[in-house]
C-alpha cells in the first residue's frame, strides 16, 4: 500500500511539475528592462511577467544580459528567447519567430543644442552630415540610409553602452547626437537629474530633433536551438499578450512608471 502511494504522490508530482523558461532581457534599456542587483526590472519585464502569470505550465525566469552578448547567445542557440528587439528578420536572421507586439516606441534624434540642423523638420539623415552619433551596443536603429551614411563616412558613430552614457557624451560635448526611444532618453535624463549626476540646467544642452519612426518591442526567440516546448510557448504567449492588452494591462503598467502612455 505505501509503495502505491509513493508512486501515485510521484505522479502527481510529474504531473505538476513546470517547465523552466530562461528569457535573457536588455540590461540597459530603462525604463523598459534594465539590471538591478540580480533581478530584472522595468516595462517590458513587467509584462512578460503578467503575461507569464498566467501560462501555469511554465516557470519564467528572467535574466539580465548585456544586449550584444544576449543577442550572440540567441544566434548560437544557447538562449531561448529576448526582449526587446524590434523586427529586423534580415538584419536578425537568427532570431524567429517574433512575439506578437509588446509595446510601441517612438524613435526620435537627441543632439546637443548647439546642432542648428536639428530641429523637428530636419532631414534625417541628409542634415546630419559630418556628426558624430553615439548608438547603443548591439542597437541598429536610424534605417538603411543612415547607415549607409555611416558606410560612406558622411556620418561617424560611437558604440557606447546604454543611454546615459549617450546623454552625457552629448552634454560635455564628445558626441554630437543619438538615436533611441524617446521615454527612454527622458526617463534616463530624468534620473540623472534626479541622481546629481546632472543639474537641471543641463537639459537646455539637449534639444529633441525628428521623430524618424516608431517601433515596436518584441519578444524573439531563437531560430536555433533544442527547445521542445517552443511552439506551445509561443502559442500560449501571444494569447496571454493578447488578453493582457485587451483589458488595458499594458497601459496600466506603462503608467506605473510614466504616468502615461508611451503612444
Amino acid at each position: 500500500m505505501r509503495v502505491w502511494c509513493c508512486l501515485l504522490l510521484g505522479l502527481c508530482m510529474m504531473a505538476h511539475a513546470k517547465t523552466r523558461v530562461e528569457i535573457l532581457a536588455d540590461a540597459a534599456y530603462p525604463p523598459y528592462s534594465w539590471q538591478e542587483g540580480e533581478e530584472v526590472r522595468g516595462i517590458y519585464a513587467d509584462i512578460i511577467r503578467e503575461v507569464t502569470a498566467s501560462m501555469s505550465d511554465y516557470e519564467v525566469v528572467l535574466k539580465p544580459m548585456p544586449w550584444r552578448r544576449g543577442l550572440s547567445l540567441v544566434e548560437r542557440g544557447s538562449a531561448f528567447a529576448i526582449f526587446p528587439p524590434y523586427y529586423l528578420p534580415d538584419a536578425r536572421p537568427y532570431i524567429w519567430p517574433y512575439s506578437q507586439p509588446i509595446l510601441d516606441e517612438e524613435l526620435v534624434v537627441m543632439c546637443g543644442a548647439s546642432v542648428a540642423a536639428n530641429t523637428p523638420q530636419a532631414r534625417f539623415p541628409d542634415d546630419y552630415s559630418g556628426l558624430r552619433f553615439g548608438i547603443n551596443a548591439g542597437f541598429t536603429v536610424g534605417g538603411d540610409l543612415f547607415w549607409q551614411a555611416v558606410k560612406e563616412k558622411q556620418i561617424d558613430v560611437e558604440e557606447v553602452k546604454s543611454n546615459r552614457e549617450n546623454l552625457l557624451k552629448i552634454v560635455r560635448g564628445r558626441i554630437d547626437c543619438t538615436v533611441n526611444d524617446r521615454i527612454s532618453l527622458l526617463y534616463e535624463l530624468f534620473k540623472m537629474i534626479q541622481g546629481s549626476q546632472l543639474a537641471v540646467t543641463d537639459m537646455s544642452l539637449l534639444k529633441q530633433g525628428p521623430v524618424l519612426s516608431k517601433e515596436q518591442g518584441f519578444l524573439g526567440y531563437s531560430r536555433k536551438g533544442e527547445f521542445p516546448y517552443k511552439q506551445a510557448f509561443i502559442e500560449q504567449f501571444d494569447k496571454e499578450l493578447y488578453l493582457l492588452k485587451k483589458r488595458d494591462g499594458v497601459r496600466s503598467i506603462v503608467e506605473r512608471y510614466l504616468g502615461k502612455s508611451p503612444r
